[in-house]
């Protein structure tokens, strides 16, 4: 078979193992002549796009996931590359500067071990052969060694392996094979052979999020003790997408929106100290869909609020909705020459303040947004505007 038809069929098939951004911020569309080149968001220091060449060795499977577009029992053409075949595809494209990394993942056939040592020839090759020495991110399947993982590791700058949901309850309502408890303990492994190697770019994992009745709080709670515990990289979320002639076919596909709070909240904890327990769950379990984490946090703890520019440690400036670390840098750094007075000089400096107006002080002015959702929040019971809120109104009135 012609290498660019297993090319586009495996690299469209790819797409279920995600490394970059959220749908909600990719810019960037796949092509359709070259679905195997993903612009991936992240993946370097400065935040820009990487091209990676991502595929998968086979998509021949003989696990039976309910979800997945490669289970045993649908009905589609199985394709695979050789090691060979893969590594001089992948330096053809690579030599062409049309990619400048790759990401190579598999299904499982013949074993979990016999599919990873077919991923493993392929980066042996591409590092020894080839003399690539580029990024290589290496998909570790369930089931393989510890000692099979330590070879892939020497010639990978990331390792990841997919816990797809918070645990056996939810995993084994689609896959029946598998056990949570025996992936997490791979994922341990796999962290502990990349402090050992310290790999270049660490160890993530994913979750499909909407394919069983999981809630938010649930995942949130498990991927707080993954940064904590494993030191993971990054964890990714993927929305659940019905699959034609799967068992979860008229399944409806999980919001876009719900994945792009699971990104912010995951921010949240790895950038911005927050702990799980102080995200905004609703009752069951799940984030807000209509507004960010962040904002909907500093709306339940007005109580912290407004807080001065010109004093607040960065820890502060960081729980206010719309600054991020580079904002807090930027807003410590200027106020030591001048004093921050105004919401223009808070914008040159490329402060978001759409948000962020309505939970600071300038020198003890308060410039907010007239919101009857804020007024209401800052109301006591008894139905009396605090003394918090009567200082917001006068000095709105003195602008």
């Amino acid at each position: 078979m012609r290498a660019d038809t297993k090319l586009k069929a495996l690299g469209e098939l790819s797409q279920f193992d995600v490394c970059g951004s959220p749908q909600a911020f990719v810019t960037h569309k796949t092509s359709p002549r070259f679905p195997f080149i993903y612009h991936s968001i992240g993946e370097s220091n400065e935040g820009n796009s990487t091209r990676l060449f991502k595929i998968l060795q086979t998509n021949a499977c003989e696990h039976n996931c309910s979800y997945c577009a490669n289970r045993k029992d649908r009905n589609f053409e199985r394709l695979s590359f050789t090691p060979k075949e893969l590594a001089e595809t992948f330096m053809y494209y690579y030599e062409e500067n049309l990619v400048e990394g790759c990401f190579i993942s598999s299904a499982i056939n013949k074993g979990a071990e016999a599919s990873q040592q077919s991923v493993l020839d392929t980066i042996k090759l591409l590092r020894k052969k080839y003399k690539y020495e580029g990024y290589i991110h290496t998909k570790i399947l369930p089931g393989v060694d510890e000692e099979m993982i330590r070879e892939v590791a020497k010639y990978s700058d990331r390792l990841s392996i997919n816990l797809e949901a918070p645990g056996d309850e939810w995993l084994s309502k689609i896959s029946k094979h598998k056990k949570f408890s025996n992936i997490l303990s791979q994922l341990q492994s796999i962290a502990k052979i990349s402090e050992e190697k310290k790999l270049k770019s660490g160890v993530t994992t994913q979750f499909m999020v909407g394919g069983t009745d999981e809630s938010d709080k649930t995942i949130m709670n498990l991927v707080s003790k993954l940064y904590k515990e494993f030191k993971l990289r990054r964890v990714y979320y993927s929305g659940f997408m019905p699959i034609e002639n799967t068992p979860l076919e008229n399944l409806s596909p999980c919001f876009p929106q719900r994945e792009l709070r699971l990104y912010q909240a995951d921010s949240l904890i790895r950038q911005y100290n927050f702990t799980s327990e102080e995200l905004p769950f609703d009752s069951k379990g799940l984030l807000p869909i209509n507004e960010d984490p962040k904002l909907a946090w500093a709306k339940q703890h007005l109580d912290l609020f407004p807080i001065e520019i010109n004093k607040a440690s960065f820890e502060e400036l960081l729980r206010v909705p719309g600054f991020g670390k580079i904002s807090a840098d930027k807003i410590i750094e200027a106020r030591q020459v001048n004093k921050i007075t105004t919401l223009d000089t808070l914008k040159r400096l490329g402060a978001p303040i759409s948000k962020a107006r309505n939970f600071i002080t300038l020198e003890n002015h308060f410039f907010p947004t007239k919101s009857p959702e804020l007024e209401a929040k800052y109301t006591d019971k008894a139905g009396a505007v605090g003394k918090l809120l009567q200082k917001q109104l006068f000095l709105w009135e003195e602008m």
